[in-house]
Protein backbone atom coordinates (compact mmCIF):
# COMPACT_ATOMS: atom_id res chain seq x y z
CA UNK A 1 0.00 0.00 0.00
CA UNK A 2 2.78 2.42 0.94
CA UNK A 3 4.57 1.69 -2.34
CA UNK A 4 1.41 2.51 -4.27
CA UNK A 5 1.12 5.87 -2.49
CA UNK A 6 4.74 6.65 -3.31
CA UNK A 7 4.13 5.69 -6.94
CA UNK A 8 1.10 7.98 -7.12
CA UNK A 9 3.04 10.85 -5.58
CA UNK A 10 5.85 10.32 -8.07
CA UNK A 11 3.38 10.23 -10.96
CA UNK A 12 1.66 13.41 -9.76
CA UNK A 13 5.04 15.12 -9.42
CA UNK A 14 6.01 14.12 -12.96
CA UNK A 15 2.67 15.30 -14.35
CA UNK A 16 3.06 18.61 -12.50
CA UNK A 17 6.54 19.14 -13.95
CA UNK A 18 5.29 18.31 -17.45
CA UNK A 19 2.35 20.70 -17.05
CA UNK A 20 4.66 23.48 -15.86
CA UNK A 21 7.00 22.89 -18.79
CA UNK A 22 4.09 23.02 -21.24
CA UNK A 23 2.83 26.25 -19.67
CA UNK A 24 6.33 27.74 -19.79
CA UNK A 25 6.70 26.79 -23.45
CA UNK A 26 3.28 28.27 -24.32
CA UNK A 27 4.13 31.47 -22.47
CA UNK A 28 7.49 31.70 -24.28
CA UNK A 29 5.83 31.06 -27.63
CA UNK A 30 3.16 33.72 -27.06
CA UNK A 31 5.69 36.28 -25.85
CA UNK A 32 7.97 35.56 -28.84
CA UNK A 33 5.04 35.95 -31.22
CA UNK A 34 3.90 39.23 -29.67
CA UNK A 35 7.44 40.63 -29.68
CA UNK A 36 7.88 39.64 -33.35
CA UNK A 37 4.55 41.21 -34.29
CA UNK A 38 5.52 44.43 -32.53
CA UNK A 39 8.88 44.38 -34.30
CA UNK A 40 7.10 43.95 -37.61
CA UNK A 41 4.85 46.92 -36.88
CA UNK A 42 7.87 49.04 -35.96
CA UNK A 43 9.76 47.99 -39.07
CA UNK A 44 6.82 48.69 -41.38
CA UNK A 45 7.07 52.36 -40.42
CA UNK A 46 10.50 52.43 -42.08
CA UNK A 47 9.13 50.91 -45.29
CA UNK A 48 7.73 52.59 -48.40
CA UNK A 49 4.06 52.43 -47.39
CA UNK A 50 1.97 53.52 -50.37
CA UNK A 51 4.89 55.50 -51.80
CA UNK A 52 6.00 52.90 -54.36
CA UNK A 53 7.08 54.09 -57.77
CA UNK A 54 6.11 51.95 -60.78
CA UNK A 55 7.09 54.44 -63.48
CA UNK A 56 9.79 52.50 -65.30
CA UNK A 57 10.83 55.64 -67.19
CA UNK A 58 11.61 57.72 -64.09
CA UNK A 59 15.10 59.25 -64.20
CA UNK A 60 15.47 59.02 -60.42
CA UNK A 61 13.32 58.48 -57.34
CA UNK A 62 13.40 59.49 -53.70
CA UNK A 63 14.09 56.38 -51.64
CA UNK A 64 10.97 55.76 -49.48
CA UNK A 65 12.76 53.22 -47.25
CA UNK A 66 14.57 54.40 -44.12
CA UNK A 67 17.55 52.06 -44.33
CA UNK A 68 19.40 53.89 -41.55
CA UNK A 69 16.61 53.02 -39.10
CA UNK A 70 16.43 49.45 -40.38
CA UNK A 71 20.18 48.93 -40.03
CA UNK A 72 19.91 49.95 -36.38
CA UNK A 73 17.39 47.15 -35.87
CA UNK A 74 19.47 44.60 -37.79
CA UNK A 75 22.46 45.12 -40.11
CA UNK A 76 21.42 41.98 -42.03
CA UNK A 77 18.58 44.01 -43.60
CA UNK A 78 19.81 45.04 -47.05
CA UNK A 79 16.74 45.58 -49.25
CA UNK A 80 12.96 45.97 -49.28
CA UNK A 81 10.62 44.00 -51.56
CA UNK A 82 7.01 44.82 -52.35
CA UNK A 83 4.33 43.88 -54.85
CA UNK A 84 1.81 46.67 -55.47
CA UNK A 85 -1.70 45.22 -55.27
CA UNK A 86 -0.81 42.79 -52.47
CA UNK A 87 0.12 43.03 -48.79
CA UNK A 88 3.67 41.93 -49.61
CA UNK A 89 5.97 44.71 -48.39
CA UNK A 90 8.87 43.54 -46.25
CA UNK A 91 12.56 44.03 -45.60
CA UNK A 92 14.93 41.47 -47.11
CA UNK A 93 17.64 39.88 -44.97
CA UNK A 94 20.67 37.70 -45.49
CA UNK A 95 22.84 35.98 -42.86
CA UNK A 96 26.33 35.28 -44.06
CA UNK A 97 27.26 31.64 -43.52
CA UNK A 98 23.83 30.55 -42.25
CA UNK A 99 21.15 30.27 -44.93
CA UNK A 100 18.58 28.84 -42.52
CA UNK A 101 18.95 31.57 -39.89
CA UNK A 102 15.85 33.58 -40.82
CA UNK A 103 13.50 30.68 -41.47
CA UNK A 104 12.34 30.90 -37.84
CA UNK A 105 13.43 34.42 -36.87
CA UNK A 106 11.90 37.87 -37.05
CA UNK A 107 13.58 40.83 -38.69
CA UNK A 108 15.36 41.75 -35.47
CA UNK A 109 16.77 38.23 -35.08
CA UNK A 110 14.39 37.15 -32.30
CA UNK A 111 12.65 33.76 -32.50
CA UNK A 112 9.51 33.85 -34.64
CA UNK A 113 7.98 30.83 -36.37
CA UNK A 114 6.71 33.05 -39.18
CA UNK A 115 10.27 33.87 -40.19
CA UNK A 116 10.95 36.75 -42.57
CA UNK A 117 11.90 37.37 -46.18
CA UNK A 118 15.48 36.34 -46.91
CA UNK A 119 17.99 35.34 -49.53
CA UNK A 120 20.83 32.87 -49.25
CA UNK A 121 24.42 34.07 -49.43
CA UNK A 122 24.86 32.33 -52.77
CA UNK A 123 23.23 35.53 -54.04
CA UNK A 124 24.87 38.96 -53.96
CA UNK A 125 23.07 41.67 -52.00
CA UNK A 126 22.99 44.10 -54.94
CA UNK A 127 20.71 41.89 -57.10
CA UNK A 128 23.34 41.76 -59.82
CA UNK A 129 23.18 37.97 -60.19
CA UNK A 130 21.54 36.55 -63.28
CA UNK A 131 18.97 34.94 -60.98
CA UNK A 132 18.20 36.01 -57.40
CA UNK A 133 15.83 33.97 -55.21
CA UNK A 134 13.96 35.37 -52.20
CA UNK A 135 12.22 33.03 -49.75
CA UNK A 136 9.29 33.55 -47.40
CA UNK A 137 6.73 31.42 -45.57
CA UNK A 138 3.15 30.87 -46.70
CA UNK A 139 1.50 31.82 -43.39
CA UNK A 140 -2.15 31.10 -42.59
CA UNK A 141 -2.44 34.72 -41.47
CA UNK A 142 -1.79 35.81 -45.06
CA UNK A 143 1.51 37.46 -44.14
CA UNK A 144 5.01 37.05 -45.60
CA UNK A 145 4.78 35.40 -49.04
CA UNK A 146 1.33 33.81 -48.58
CA UNK A 147 -0.22 36.05 -51.24
CA UNK A 148 2.12 34.75 -53.92
CA UNK A 149 -0.39 31.92 -54.26
CA UNK A 150 -2.96 34.46 -55.49
CA UNK A 151 -1.04 34.54 -58.78
CA UNK A 152 -2.59 31.14 -59.52
CA UNK A 153 -5.69 33.15 -60.49
CA UNK A 154 -5.39 34.28 -64.11
CA UNK A 155 -7.19 37.59 -63.52
CA UNK A 156 -4.98 38.46 -60.56
CA UNK A 157 -1.89 37.53 -62.54
CA UNK A 158 -2.99 39.74 -65.42
CA UNK A 159 -3.58 42.87 -63.33
CA UNK A 160 -0.67 42.53 -60.87
CA UNK A 161 2.35 43.33 -62.96
CA UNK A 162 5.36 44.38 -60.91
CA UNK A 163 7.74 43.39 -58.16
CA UNK A 164 9.56 46.42 -56.74
CA UNK A 165 12.82 46.21 -54.81
CA UNK A 166 14.56 49.05 -53.00
CA UNK A 167 18.19 48.98 -51.95
CA UNK A 168 20.04 51.87 -50.34
CA UNK A 169 20.92 53.43 -53.67
CA UNK A 170 18.42 52.22 -56.26
CA UNK A 171 14.94 51.04 -57.12
CA UNK A 172 14.58 47.90 -59.20
CA UNK A 173 11.34 47.16 -61.03
CA UNK A 174 10.66 43.64 -62.28
CA UNK A 175 7.93 42.66 -64.73
CA UNK A 176 6.17 39.50 -63.55
CA UNK A 177 6.22 37.01 -66.41
CA UNK A 178 5.42 33.69 -64.72
CA UNK A 179 3.80 32.18 -61.66
CA UNK A 180 3.88 28.43 -61.27
CA UNK A 181 4.06 25.48 -58.88
CA UNK A 182 7.51 23.93 -58.64
CA UNK A 183 9.17 21.03 -56.87
CA UNK A 184 10.94 21.43 -53.55
CA UNK A 185 14.31 21.13 -55.33
CA UNK A 186 16.77 23.90 -54.49
CA UNK A 187 16.93 26.11 -57.58
CA UNK A 188 20.35 27.70 -57.24
CA UNK A 189 22.09 24.51 -56.08
CA UNK A 190 20.56 22.35 -58.80
CA UNK A 191 21.03 24.76 -61.69
CA UNK A 192 24.17 26.73 -62.44
CA UNK A 193 22.65 30.11 -63.19
CA UNK A 194 26.09 31.49 -64.05
CA UNK A 195 26.11 29.28 -67.12
CA UNK A 196 24.06 29.51 -70.28
CA UNK A 197 23.22 25.82 -70.02
CA UNK A 198 21.99 26.00 -66.42
CA UNK A 199 19.95 29.15 -67.05
CA UNK A 200 18.06 27.79 -70.04
CA UNK A 201 17.71 24.34 -68.51
CA UNK A 202 15.91 25.76 -65.48
CA UNK A 203 13.58 28.10 -67.33
CA UNK A 204 12.90 25.42 -69.91
CA UNK A 205 11.77 23.19 -67.05
CA UNK A 206 9.27 25.70 -65.59
CA UNK A 207 7.95 27.82 -68.46
CA UNK A 208 4.67 27.06 -70.21
CA UNK A 209 3.90 23.87 -68.31
CA UNK A 210 0.22 22.93 -68.18
CA UNK A 211 -1.06 23.42 -64.65
CA UNK A 212 -4.30 24.97 -63.41
CA UNK A 213 -2.25 27.07 -60.96
CA UNK A 214 0.31 28.28 -63.50
CA UNK A 215 0.16 31.54 -65.47
CA UNK A 216 2.59 33.03 -67.97
CA UNK A 217 2.94 36.03 -70.23
CA UNK A 218 2.51 34.86 -73.81
CA UNK A 219 5.57 34.21 -75.99
CA UNK A 220 8.01 35.40 -73.34
CA UNK A 221 11.70 34.94 -74.12
CA UNK A 222 14.52 35.28 -71.63
CA UNK A 223 18.13 36.06 -72.47
CA UNK A 224 20.99 34.74 -70.33
CA UNK A 225 23.33 37.50 -71.44
CA UNK A 226 20.89 40.41 -71.01
CA UNK A 227 18.28 39.60 -68.38
CA UNK A 228 18.31 39.60 -64.60
CA UNK A 229 15.55 37.56 -62.99
CA UNK A 230 14.04 37.71 -59.51
CA UNK A 231 12.25 34.63 -58.19
CA UNK A 232 10.00 34.78 -55.12
CA UNK A 233 9.48 31.37 -53.54
CA UNK A 234 7.01 30.09 -50.95
CA UNK A 235 5.10 26.90 -50.13
CA UNK A 236 2.34 25.90 -52.54
CA UNK A 237 -1.11 26.40 -51.01
CA UNK A 238 -2.43 23.01 -49.95
CA UNK A 239 0.83 21.17 -50.60
CA UNK A 240 3.83 21.97 -48.43
CA UNK A 241 5.93 19.50 -50.41
CA UNK A 242 5.94 21.86 -53.38
CA UNK A 243 6.90 25.49 -53.90
CA UNK A 244 5.06 28.28 -55.63
CA UNK A 245 7.25 30.62 -57.67
CA UNK A 246 6.52 34.12 -58.91
CA UNK A 247 9.17 35.29 -61.37
CA UNK A 248 10.00 38.72 -62.71
CA UNK A 249 12.48 40.17 -65.21
CA UNK A 250 14.27 43.43 -64.44
CA UNK A 251 12.90 46.22 -66.64
CA UNK A 252 14.03 49.31 -64.72
CA UNK A 253 17.10 50.14 -62.61
CA UNK A 254 16.48 53.62 -61.22
CA UNK A 255 18.95 55.53 -59.02
CA UNK A 256 17.66 56.87 -55.72
CA UNK A 257 18.24 60.48 -54.82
Amino acid sequence: MENKKKSKKTLYAILLVVALLVLAFCAWYIISYVVAENTGSRISKSGPGENVNTDIHAASVENPVDFAALKEINPDIYAWVCIPGTNISYPVLQREGDDDYYIRRAEDGSHYTGGCIFSEDINRRDFSDTVTVLYGHNLNSGKMFAQLNRFADANFFEKTRYIVVYTQDKELIYEIFAATPYSYAHILKNFDMDSTEGFYKFFGSVMYKKNVKANYLDDYTLSFSQDRVLILSTCLQGNNHQRYLVMGRLIADIPCE
